[in-house]
């Protein structure tokens, strides 16, 4: 029987060639076989996503909803939600290309797990990184949107509807980090690089909102200013995966 190690990687990488298909058939007007691969490739993905929670072969919540996988597949999760809400494959299909960025660094980074600790199993840990890596992705979707919204004029709302959804994880996850701070370190926040960071772009996105109600902001201000947030995300978050990538590592 192959180890969950390698499940959870040759998922990642069948995902990744399955999704590209898709996106092959798709430029190619193959729209049915496209829809068929693109829910196989996800499908795939979701079991090598699953089979990394037990990645060194007992289950850590903390191995199945690390950021560097766990962005992908709420990436493909949004993708596939749309394609069943949604008629416009034409935008569906762009969210593909993001996707496959951010499985090209899954592929290319460190498999192993970081040994975990008493406070990073501990149910409000696993809460704060699902919403945190949702609003996240969603994020990314609001700035890629709206870069697609001033390179061809066409205001679809997605990019404002996933900023909203963005902010309203990402805020659930400040309050779980919270929680999760105080058990660990008895206090609610720290002033370290990673929760200044956190709380930067829960304030850009608060002030976005804030911002959508002054009648001298148009949408192509709101849509610069989204593409900006989601350009602070992936600094954040990649900046953050490449100082761990050195970190010691259980199953490779």
């Amino acid at each position: 029987m192959m180890p969950l190690a390698e499940i959870s990687f040759t998922g990642l990488l069948l995902g990744g060639i399955g999704y590209a298909g898709s996106l092959a058939l798709f430029f190619f007007k193959k729209t049915d076989w496209a829809d068929i691969l693109l829910c196989v490739a996800f499908i795939v993905h979701t079991v090598s996503q699953i089979s990394r929670g037990w990645f060194i072969g007992i289950f850590t919540p903390h191995a199945l909803v690390e950021g560097v996988f766990f962005l992908p597949w709420c990436l493909a999760f949004f993708t596939m939600s749309l394609r069943f809400t949604r008629n416009d494959l034409r935008l569906i299909y762009r969210i593909l290309y993001l996707l496959l960025l951010s499985l090209t660094f899954a592929l290319l980074y460190p498999k192993g797990v970081v040994p975990p600790s008493p406070l990073s199993q501990t149910v409000f840990s696993s809460l704060f990184f699902i919403f945190e890596v949702m609003g996240h992705a969603c994020f990314l979707l609001a700035g890629w949107f709206a870069f697609w919204f001033l390179r061809d004029r066409e205001e679809t709302g997605l990019s404002e509807s996933f900023l909203i959804w963005g902010f309203i994880s990402y805020s659930i996850a400040q309050v779980t980090g919270a929680i999760w701070c105080y058990q660990g370190w008895s206090t609610l926040f720290n002033w370290s690089e990673r929760h200044l960071q956190s709380a930067a772009l829960w304030c850009w996105y608060a002030a976005y909102l804030h911002m959508r109600f002054l009648s001298s902001v148009d949408l192509k201000k709101r849509a610069w200013f989204s593409i900006a947030g989601a350009i602070f995300v992936v600094l954040f978050s990649y900046g953050s995966h490449l100082r761990e990538i050195n970190m010691p590592r259980l199953g490779g």
